[in-house]
């Protein structure tokens, strides 16, 4: 404290006696009392040391502690009720400093030192005192410690810290040193790096080396080790400069390493523990805690679950076991094959014990513990999380906004020109928001951006604007590609083109009156032998039925993809068939119906809970409502050595070459008028001619 003067120039004031500083016995200078009552009150439970933390709240990583005396005497008000467990251990440390007769000053500072170690346990959540906040405890640590474990606050192991000296601590401790013979920064056994020692090991001439002047050092044609790896590294023509590359050990980059591999250093590779007779090997045996209740995510990271390939667990925990049970019975109700009802249960019991099952589960974690643990070949996704959403047990992995072909039409634009690329943008959104018919499909988009890749490219470099492409560099676009990539690449700039005309972007359509005429290959029947016992090269009910379906009624994929079971008219022996231009039913013989038949009492039989209303599903679509996959059938004939496509167009020919009416082909199948004319030309060539105008 110093005396306040007023200082005015040129006038000499005397300061007033301030007060008499007294010299006590502890050697200080003590001001009198007065002052001393003007001094504010020391904070007694300063909220700032040691806030208490939600129970079981998980850190992001592990802080060190850093407590001083100060701290403790700063929290001597804190209430309680703030402390658990509290009172407990005042009277057990009590005890103990009565039994070693500590003088009071003593005492007051192990007192203060348990009830800081009461508060930092609080502020770590609430657990039992490890060996970090032990370690932390600005003295008094023997007794405080052995107090904390009589009372069973201690975590375990955690007191052998405080029967440790500081000098056997000391010696334990490897601090990074430098290598004495390459300078090279890290930890050394010896003083020398593992390269040095090696280097020494040798027979090699030891004296001053001809670049950096150390010595006396082991030398290869006078050169040291630290400056051979410094031309290593740099090269011969940094052989001059007065200076050595700064680099680590290889130990102190390996340390990490060595410090967590169960492998010592210099040892041999254990045996792998191979039971007589078994192929089982010995595995590292994870017992993880549950994810507490109600537990919050700092921020969203992904887990690795690759360490649980090859890992083993104990028995699961009954709210585990009683999933596992509920999911058994569901998949056997569900006529689940073994393979894929193993490697589900498999999934779900890792995510039971790890993640607990108070929590519903990420979709993503199930994605990826199905995949680092091998069993994502076997294991059924969407079944397994269809199970979980029944139960109200699935977080869904959010949908991106927009679709991964979107992304890439909007990346190829933005590549070009900024006003070709504003054209273009146009154009997409033009064919995007059309109000007169549906908006085009976003791959319809990539496949014309890539019909016109070329001369977009050539005309990005000659022009800055499409309002400068001419009707010959249309011409010369499309006559620089043949046959069916010759009409594409026209259609293409012809539609890029009509949009920018009609939104006034350009003044004229340089594709007007470019026309591309394609050759369609005219329908080909299959060969006699290939269609003989046809309907029994398979077993499979519903695949029987299809078989029908395609080679009697020439349905496609697509038609047998939206079949339902309310197009299905037993009583009059009708199937209708919806399509985009209108309704078509068919009649059912008598081959087609008992198909039928066998394939609804094969699918009440096998799924019998299934809520699928379309008539043809599968094992991945009876856990929703959705059509099968559109490869499904195409990708099914295709391994019994047959197209879907070949077998309607033989069943069309066939019918055409005994009528020569359109209008029937057209009442028995349902095509167009344009596509019946196309199969009965070819099926009488002689008939066909020009209709005359």
């Amino acid at each position: 404290m110093t005396q306040l003067a007023l200082i005015v120039p040129g006038i000499t004031l005397t300061a007033a006696p301030f007060g008499t500083y007294r010299l006590r016995s502890d050697g200080r200078y003590h001001p009198p009392a007065w002052a001393r009552a003007q001094r504010p009150d020391p904070v007694r439970d300063d909220p700032r040391i040691c806030p208490p933390t939600v129970p079981g709240q998980l850190s992001l990583f592990v802080p060190p502690y850093r407590m001083r005396p100060e701290h403790a005497a700063a929290i001597l008000d804190r209430p309680e009720h703030d402390l658990p467990d509290l009172k407990t251990a005042y009277g057990t440390l009590s005890s103990l400093i009565d039994e070693r007769a500590y003088s009071a000053a003593s005492r007051r500072l192990a007192l203060r030192v348990l009830r800081l170690a009461l508060a930092a346990r609080c502020a770590a959540g609430g657990g039992p005192i490890d060996d970090r906040l032990i370690k932390a405890l600005p003295g008094s640590r023997p007794i405080v410690t052995a107090a904390l474990d009589r009372a069973g606050l201690l975590a375990e192991r955690a007191g052998t810290y405080a029967l440790e000296s500081a000098e056997r601590r000391r010696a334990r401790t490897r601090a990074p040193i430098s290598c004495t013979g390459c300078q090279a920064w890290g930890r050394g056994y010896g003083g020398l790096c593992r390269g040095c020692r090696n280097w020494g090991a040798r027979s090699r001439p030891v004296g001053d080396c001809v670049r950096c002047g150390a010595g006396p050092v082991p030398l290869r044609e006078g050169w040291c080790y630290g400056c051979l790896r410094h031309r290593a590294f740099l090269g011969p023509e940094y052989d001059h400069v007065p200076w050595r590359q700064l680099r680590f050990t290889e130990n102190a980059l390996d340390w990490p390493v060595a410090r967590t591999n169960p492998l010592p250093t210099g040892g041999k590779p254990a045996k792998r523990a191979v039971e007589v007779g078994t192929e089982t090997h010995r595995r590292q045996a994870l017992a993880p805690d549950p994810v507490p209740h109600g537990q919050r995510e700092l921020f969203p990271a992904e887990r690795d679950w690759s360490a649980l390939r090859r890992a083993a667990f104990p028995e699961p925990r009954p709210e585990a076991a009683r999933l596992l049970t509920v999911f058994d019975a569901h998949a056997r109700a569900h006529a689940w094959t073994d393979g894929a009802r193993k490697a589900a249960a498999h999934v779900l019991r890792i995510a039971a014990t790890w993640l607990g099952t108070s929590v519903p589960f990420a979709e993503s974690d199930l994605r990826a513990i199905s995949a680092a643990t091998g069993r994502g070949s076997q294991c059924r996704p969407l079944a397994l999380n269809a199970f979980l959403a029944e139960r109200g047990l699935l977080l869904p992995q959010p949908r991106p906004a927009t679709s991964s072909t979107e992304t890439f039409v909007k990346q190829v634009i933005d590549g070009y020109q900024p006003r070709i690329a504003d054209e273009l943008d146009s154009w997409v959104r033009r064919l995007r928001s059309r109000p007169d018919r549906p908006p085009t499909d976003w791959r319809t988009l990539r496949r014309y951006l890539f019909y016109v890749k070329g001369p977009l490219a050539d005309w990005a470099r000659r022009y800055q604007t499409l309002r400068q492409v001419t009707a010959d560099d249309i011409r010369s676009a499309v006559t620089a590609v043949k046959g069916d990539r010759a009409h594409e690449r026209a259609v293409a700039l012809r539609s890029i083109f009509r949009a920018l005309k009609r939104a006034k972007l350009i003044f004229t359509d340089p594709t007007r009156g470019v026309r591309v005429t394609r050759s369609e290959p005219p329908p080909v029947a299959l060969p006699p032998d290939r269609l003989a016992g046809l309907l029994d090269i398979t077993d499979r009910p519903a695949i029987r039925l299809a078989l029908a379906l395609v080679t009697v009624h020439a349905l496609n994929g697509t038609d047998l993809a939206r079949l339902t079971l309310g197009d299905v008219i037993s009583a009059r022996a009708q199937l209708l068939v919806r399509r985009p231009h209108g309704r078509h039913t068919i009649h059912l013989d008598e081959v087609t119906l008992r198909f039928l038949h066998t394939w609804l009492r094969y699918r009440h039989r096998r799924w019998p809970r299934t809520v699928n209303p379309h008539l043809f599903v599968t094992r991945q679509t009876v856990i929703h409502t959705g059509p099968a996959s559109a490869n499904y059938f195409p990708a099914t004939f295709q391994r019994l050595g047959l197209t879907l496509n070949g077998l309607r167009t033989d069943r069309i020919l066939d019918e055409a070459r005994d009528t020569a009416d359109p209008v029937h082909l057209v009442r028995v199948f349902g095509i167009s008028i344009s596509t019946a004319m196309k199969y009965v030309n070819t099926a009488h060539p002689h008939r066909a001619s020009n209709i005359p105008r």
